[in-house]
């Protein structure tokens, strides 16, 4: 039997490669002579662009910059010779902060801003930006103020770019010379950017934002898309992704034009993912909490529409979920495990997931399959 493991990584747990690495140690006790092929997935959230590195041979350059609440941290930027390649939660991350720490009002992106300032000024044209896992929700405001941005109160005065203050900006100026940039967006979410499906009301929890934040963020998002809309001629509102890292999609659409491509797929066109699926027997994929936003442009929902469009059977093997067992199976995912079923609790199956991982594949029963 030949197996494709392709797994995304357990967010703070273990990485992309581990995860696949673990499950094919248990399957090989499971079944020595079975044929597994490991290839970690990632879909513009952390973790991608090392995904993209093992495909394609990228330099590094080491930029000193700040982290999200403006303290002088290194990061780092990849290129060949033609693109610089930039992941935001190396430097913007949620990753970054303590949970103490964590401010969807007050943190931002600046650090990024400066990263590609840097890929700019090196000659870089073509950026690629993949944006999962920030830690802030100012639909990108910060980025663009690096790159020479200006965003005006009722009083013409420049003000911060940050969550709290999106609801008071009222004019958006450019930089005095426009920018030649070629900004592609690895977005991993289809909601917009605001509204009840929108960034703060989905994900700015996770950030530190209160339910009165929450509300606040949204009608902040809401004026900020208004500006939006004047500045580039056409609607945000409804531009799918856009609420992706708390609107930095939505944000460097309307400001540099970039194009928001689906993280998942920008990286599966590199890897060949379709025709590794086509020589499986078995598809296997995990992440670490399966819940209804995996199935809005994240790994599990992705492979599991290219596995049933393939007719190439599917497991998932988790940290947790949340989604009932029907839904699972109408996406194609015949069977699914949890570690949380076998871990004594959150923090044991977080610090020994790899350990759970073998112990669930060595006793997966491959006849059934």
């Amino acid at each position: 039997m030949s197996i494709l493991i392709a797994c995304d990584k357990f967010k703070g747990s273990i990485n992309a490669q581990t995860v696949c690495d673990s499950i094919a140690k248990g399957i090989k006790q499971n079944k020595k002579n079975a044929i597994c092929n490991i290839q970690p997935l990632a879909d513009g959230g952390d973790g991608s662009i090392s995904i993209i590195k093992k495909e394609i041979k990228l330099d590094v350059v080491v930029v000193e910059t700040v982290d999200p609440l403006r303290r002088t941290i290194q990061s780092r930027y990849y290129h060949n010779d033609t693109t610089a390649f930039i992941e935001l939660a190396e430097t913007s991350g949620l990753s970054l902060l303590r949970e103490d720490e964590r401010n969807a009002l007050a943190t931002d992106c600046i650090g990024t801003g400066i990263i590609i300032q840097e890929a700019i000024s090196k000659g870089f044209k073509d950026i690629v930006l993949s944006i999962g896992g920030s830690c802030t929700t100012e639909a990108g405001l910060s980025i663009a103020s690096a790159l020479g941005f200006q965003f005006l109160d009722k009083d013409k005065i420049s003000i911060s770019p940050n969550g709290a203050n999106l609801v008071d900006i009222v004019k958006i100026i450019p930089p005095r010379i426009a920018l030649d940039l070629n900004l592609t967006i690895l977005c991993d979410v289809e909601n917009p950017l605001h509204g009840p499906m929108g960034a703060a009301h989905i994900f700015a929890k996770q950030k530190g934002a209160t339910t009165s934040d929450i509300i606040f963020l949204d009608q902040g998002l809401e004026n900020i898309g208004r500006l939006f809309e004047s500045y580039c001629g056409h609607s945000i509102a409804s531009l799918s992704g856009g609420g992706a890292a708390g609107g930095i999609a939505a944000g460097l659409h309307a400001l540099l034009d970039a194009e928001i491509v689906s993280g998942f797929g920008y990286i599966s066109d590199i890897i060949q993912l379709e025709a590794k699926i086509k020589q499986a027997d078995l598809v296997i994929t995990g992440e670490g909490h399966l819940d209804s936003q995996s199935f809005g442009g994240k790994v599990i929902g992705q492979i599991s529409k290219a596995c049933k469009g393939l007719d190439v059977p599917l497991i998932a093997i988790v940290g947790q979920s949340s989604v009932p067992d029907n839904l699972l199976i109408s996406n194609g995912i015949i069977k699914t495990y949890q570690i949380m079923d076998i871990a004594q609790n959150q923090q044991d199956a977080i610090d020994n997931a790899a350990a759970y991982l073998i112990e669930i594949a060595s006793n997966i029963d491959l006849k059934k399959i």
